[in-house]
């Protein structure tokens, strides 16, 4: 790899974990049984940044994104955890990507499908790990699925905000780096 495509790589992955750091921080705090849930914007710069930079430095970005912002915001042990899950979540819209061949044949039904996959993940994950945090904490089995089920919620509307932010900004962002920079690997 010649020294400035390096250089651009590392430029690129610092860039989108600032922007996955930034959008968490940007946040509407929800009510739940356990944990202090919040909705934000970080799902979809995690979810951009696999899809513009590609698997392994995306999810690389994404993850720190998110890891930094729970080191320093007093959720130090969820950042293994959600640095791990970026890796999950967006190896399954890279699956899904690759799947549909939409590099090659981009439409917006094939876009949906993707973000879809990856949503559907990421509650599938999320939630079986809080439901695993409430078990940690002490509650029983009937307290512990009541205490995931309260926390749904703000899932389920940063699934919803990830669509909407990721079928608007993907497409724009997609067309400009493919003409500015070299193609990233998956």
């Amino acid at each position: 790899m010649k020294r400035e495509s390096i250089t651009q790589t590392i430029v690129l992955v610092a860039f989108f974990a600032a922007v996955t750091y930034v959008a968490t921080s940007i946040q509407v705090p929800m009510p739940a049984l356990i944990g202090k849930p919040f909705v934000h914007l970080g799902n979809a710069a995690a979810l951009l940044s696999v899809l513009l930079l590609g698997y392994q430095r995306g999810a690389l970005a994404g993850g720190m994104g998110l890891a930094l912002f729970d080191l320093t915001h007093n959720y130090v042990l969820d950042a293994p955890y959600y640095f791990f899950e970026v890796f999950v979540v967006g190896g399954i819209a890279m699956l899904t990507f690759q799947a549909l061949n939409y590099r090659l044949k981009p439409t917006t039904t094939k876009l949906v499908l993707i973000v879809l996959s990856a949503i559907a993940t990421k509650l599938v994950t999320t939630t079986g790990h809080n439901f695993v945090m409430a078990l940690i904490k002490g509650m029983t089995f009937q307290p512990a699925v009541i205490a995931t089920l309260s926390a749904l919620f703000p899932t389920l509307i940063n699934c919803i905000t990830t669509m909407l932010v990721v079928l608007v900004v993907y497409p724009i962002l997609g067309q400009q780096l493919r003409t500015k920079l070299s193609p990233a690997k998956s």
